[in-house]
């Protein structure tokens, strides 16, 4: 009975009810949905240092280079793991480096997106990380317009920024679902 109610209700009363003017599904009123996390475009050269080993949060790739081992944490930085002893390897720093989301290392030099450009760093004295290129839109913006899953979420609005992420949170009345 209530289906029924709630599908007539799409049909007559779609501003109380809520639904899908599309499917005329019932859209209830709070329900688990993605956030979009944004940002606006960064300097480099203020953003990226060496700080304290931390916890990881979102784990992304690794990468062993010399007696180190390089974890990326998505959208933060990459921690520096020394590897010397490979029954013991501890994390040693943190190279901080915002919206970072992949990175490279070749001789000496770490190469790390920053949203969309190319962050070339000197990490042969790894406390004293050096910027010796950047080279602005390097990379295309990764479409972020919508959740990494299906489900609700609140509409991405481009007035607010860059979408870098998606956070999974209690939302009302969405007006998006994939």
């Amino acid at each position: 009975m209530r289906s029924f109610l709630s599908v007539a209700g799409c049909f007559l009363l779609p501003a109380i009810i809520g639904c899908n003017s599309k499917t005329n599904e019932y859209i209830p009123d709070t329900v688990e949905g993605y956030v979009p996390v944004y940002t606006q475009p960064v300097t480099l050269g203020t953003t990226i240092q060496v700080a304290a080993a931390k916890s990881t949060e979102k784990a992304g790739k690794i990468y062993a280079y010399g007696k180190y081992i390089f974890q990326n944490d998505i959208n933060q930085g990459i921690h520096i793991i020394d590897n010397t002893d490979a029954a013991n390897p501890h994390k040693v720093g943190f190279l901080n480096i915002p919206f970072n989301s992949d990175f490279a290392i070749r001789n000496g030099y770490l190469y790390a997106n920053v949203i969309n450009d190319l962050a070339v760093i000197d990490i042969r004295n790894i406390n004293q990380p050096v910027i010796v290129k950047t080279v602005k839109n390097a990379f295309p913006l990764i479409d972020q317009q919508y959740p990494p899953n299906p489900g609700y979420f609140i509409c991405p609005d481009p007035s607010k920024g860059i979408v870098i992420d998606w956070e999974l949170k209690k939302i009302s009345t969405p007006h998006c679902r994939r």
